[in-house]
């Protein structure tokens, strides 16, 4: 089987990144909520969406290390590549930031890849070949197809929803907030794996 899998808020964790990351840079008072969507609506409400965007890129850039793989994610992919699937890391990433610091967005996240043992190690689970960063979402879809995916892993429902999205490929929604059980939505790594099954 070929599954295609996410990377950021699928592999990478940010709970709490974005939240620390604007407290020491003294943009957010302390009682902002520590999610990534608390701190967003603070932005938002303060009519301050271009410090946001700044914000994205820094934590998405230089501060990527603060992320942390979610759990069992690392482990789960080696299951799945020592079971004989084929895994590729289909991301939508732009290269750089839109305003700030010019970093490489894709490097960035290939040594997070790296130091957290997902590429680059004997046991690792994911090849660099296989790892495609896509500058627009239509492109993320596109690849998806282009690679003949039997199954891809997401926390985002609009890139399944895109009318480009091969119907062929079995959509698994990662969502850690869910409640629901389905055969489509996994709340953990390890609903994931049960769900490729």
């Amino acid at each position: 089987m070929k599954i295609g899998i996410d990377f950021d808020n699928t592999i990478a964790d940010y709970t709490g990144v974005f939240y620390n990351v604007a407290l020491d840079l003294g943009w957010i008072p302390k009682e902002t909520g520590n999610s990534k969507p608390a701190v967003k609506y603070y932005f938002i409400q303060q009519n301050q969406e271009t410090r946001w965007t700044q914000l994205q890129g820094i934590v998405y850039g230089k501060e990527i290390h603060h992320a942390r793989p979610y759990p069992h994610s690392l482990e789960v992919l080696k299951l799945l590549k020592e079971q004989g699937h084929t895994l590729f890391l289909v991301s939508h990433k732009t290269r750089y930031p839109i305003i700030g610091d010019k970093v490489n967005f894709h490097n960035a996240a290939t040594e997070w890849l790296s130091n957290n043992g997902f590429i680059n190690s004997t046991d690792a689970p994911l090849e660099l070949e296989r790892l495609f960063f896509n500058e627009t979402l239509k492109k993320k879809v596109r690849k998806i197809r282009e690679l003949q995916c039997d199954a891809f892993i997401d926390d985002l429902q609009k890139i399944f929803n895109h009318t480009e999205y091969p119907h062929e490929c079995k959509a698994i929604l990662f969502d850690p907030l869910t409640k629901e059980k389905n055969s489509n939505t996994a709340a953990c790594w390890a609903d994931i794996s049960n769900l490729l099954c």
